[in-house]
């Protein structure tokens, strides 16, 4: 089980009582929670990098999930968009899919199986991280390798050169004696 207590998520649903139910069971479970009730108090949000879901009524007042989606996911490109409808639609499920919707929920809404999706979705994020600090240790990796041979071919080169000074030296001191010896 993944732990929730630092992850939010938003709400944008219009009717208040299936906000504010979404908003106890989600923070039953840890969840920091958001809501809106229409397109435009969702787009007015301030704290998008924080937020790990989305879960986003289809037909809003001002607006429809298809329309505010790509926002969405420009706004907050890391967080899940999990659509809710009252409609059983499969074109619209295609269409949300396409346009980056991570989940697609019939109401009502059945607790249990939004909690599984949300935490389906939190595992995915934390391998995603997991693997991103994977790669990135690598990559470290392969830096400090490549800085290893890079070194180890400096050494062999150094040892060469100083080897050839050190001959010239003992010739020289070679010299030096049998010069003075001979004179």
């Amino acid at each position: 089980m993944t732990d929730s207590s630092s992850l939010a998520v938003l709400v944008i649903e219009d009717d208040a009582d299936t906000r504010g139910n979404l908003q106890d069971i989600l923070e039953l479970d840890g969840y920091e929670v958001k809501l809106a009730g229409s397109a435009a108090e969702a787009l007015s949000n301030r704290a998008w990098k924080n937020l790990f879901a989305i879960v986003l009524d289809r037909q809003l007042p001002d607006g429809r999930a298809e329309d505010l989606l790509p926002k969405l996911r420009e706004h907050a490109p890391e967080a899940a968009v999990i659509i809710v409808t009252g409609h059983a639609d499969v074109g619209g499920a295609i269409e949300a899919v396409r346009l980056g919707a991570a989940d697609y929920i019939l109401k009502p809404i059945d607790p249990d199986f939004l909690r599984s999706r949300l935490e389906r979705l939190a595992d995915h994020r934390r391998v995603r991280a997991e693997l991103r600090i994977a790669q990135e240790k690598m990559l470290a990796s392969e830096r400090l390798a490549a800085i290893g041979e890079m070194m180890a071919g400096l050494a062999h080169e150094s040892r060469n050169a100083l080897q050839r000074s050190q001959a010239c030296l003992e010739m020289l001191d070679f010299l030096t004696r049998y010069v003075s010896i001979s004179a």
